[in-house]
């Protein structure tokens, strides 16, 4: 008979818009207690991609399975991102500091026309890991768009 640890969680099967069917550990589920702008009825996410080795992602929604942002995490294209967040309003998912935290941005993809793909830099999706918790939240920094065009972002820099 095996002992079963309190820490060790369950795989699950899951309906994703990207992948089909597909299974996650129940530890990789996310909480968004506000949701994310313009879905805030949409709490449970998970972050799914093809391989370890991809830029991209999917937040994928576990409420609805037809919901499934692309992301990326925004510090391995802008090392120096920070965004400007009182910290009061990152305690709504138990982070005390920015850099304890995983920081993703929305990618919008042109159907038809990737190379004007855009990413969210205005409204990052900010994860506690260790909470399993995340929001989208808005940086006052105004050198942040909600509309970053992003061949011309890694061109430039």
């Amino acid at each position: 008979m095996s002992m079963v640890s309190e820490n060790m969680t369950s795989p699950i099967v899951i309906e994703t818009k990207p992948f089909g069917k597909t299974t996650v550990d129940e530890s990789d589920i996310l909480e968004f207690p506000e949701g994310i702008f313009a879905f805030e009825e949409f709490h449970r996410f998970v972050i799914l991609s093809e391989s370890e080795e991809s830029t991209f992602h999917w937040l994928q929604s576990l409420d609805d399975p037809s919901l499934a942002f692309v992301i990326l995490e925004i510090r391995s294209l802008i090392p120096d991102y920070v965004p400007d967040i009182p910290g009061w309003i990152l305690g709504g998912i138990g982070l005390a500091k920015l850099e304890d935290a995983e920081i993703w941005g929305i990618v919008t993809i042109p159907r038809g026309n990737p190379n004007d793909m855009t990413i969210n830099l205005q409204g990052p999706i900010i994860i506690n890991r260790k909470m399993g918790k995340g929001g989208q939240f808005i940086s006052n920094d105004d050198t942040h768009f909600v509309r970053t065009r992003l061949l011309e972002y890694i061109e430039q820099n």
